[in-house]
């Protein structure tokens, strides 16, 4: 089966941030946000853009000066046809992965919006402040800590918006409290953030 092929494909693909930690929690996102919301979505796209989204960072896939989701997209086709995934479905599956950050709007496809929502949703809360320190020195997002500190900040201000369906939005803002509490606490700590 093409899911099984697919899993023992991505098996490589390890990081702190995104790798198929990330892929196994942003498709399970996804299906949450699926049946709370009772929407009649093809999993299949789900499962198929959530192990592949993030391939183009990389290697082998990794290019150098272009974006990781252009390099996931020009990859998927060969990828998933060696798999005997469905050819008419490809085409679906590239759009997903290519609106799946947080800074992309969606397209009205509403496997697309959904996969955008959980993608955003996992840079957030405990476990979006759990992907940013554990970057820290490893990636030009996260150079030192207190760049760290900064972008957590930014994500709990600009993330929220960032939100398409009610049941992400809810998510989001119990996310956006636990990163509050923790800024609050590390603020306090710090001096403000001046002591990092």
């Amino acid at each position: 089966m093409w899911k099984s092929k697919l899993l023992e494909f991505v098996k490589p693909f390890t990081h702190p941030a995104w790798g198929i930690t990330h892929f196994k929690r942003v498709y399970e996102l996804a299906i949450k946000l699926v049946e709370k919301q009772n929407l009649d979505v093809d999993r299949d796209l789900l499962f198929a853009a959530a192990y592949l989204h993030d391939i183009g960072a990389f290697e082998p896939y990794r290019q150098k000066g272009k974006d990781h989701s252009d390099v996931a997209i020009e990859n998927c086709s060969e990828i998933l046809l060696s798999m005997d995934f469905p050819e008419v479905k490809i085409d679906l599956v590239k759009d997903i992965i290519k609106s799946h950050m947080f800074h992309v709007k969606p397209s009205d496809v509403k496997e697309s919006i959904i996969f955008h929502d959980a993608d955003t949703l996992d840079f957030m809360g405990t476990i979006g402040i759990s992907r940013i320190l554990a970057i820290v020195g490893i990636e030009d997002w996260t150079p030192d800590l207190k760049s760290a500190i900064f972008l957590i900040q930014k994500f709990h201000d600009e993330l929220p918006l960032q939100l398409y369906t009610p049941i992400a939005k809810e998510i989001g803002i119990e996310r956006t409290q636990e990163m509050k509490i923790f800024l609050d606490n590390l603020a306090q700590q710090t001096n403000n953030f001046e002591l990092i």
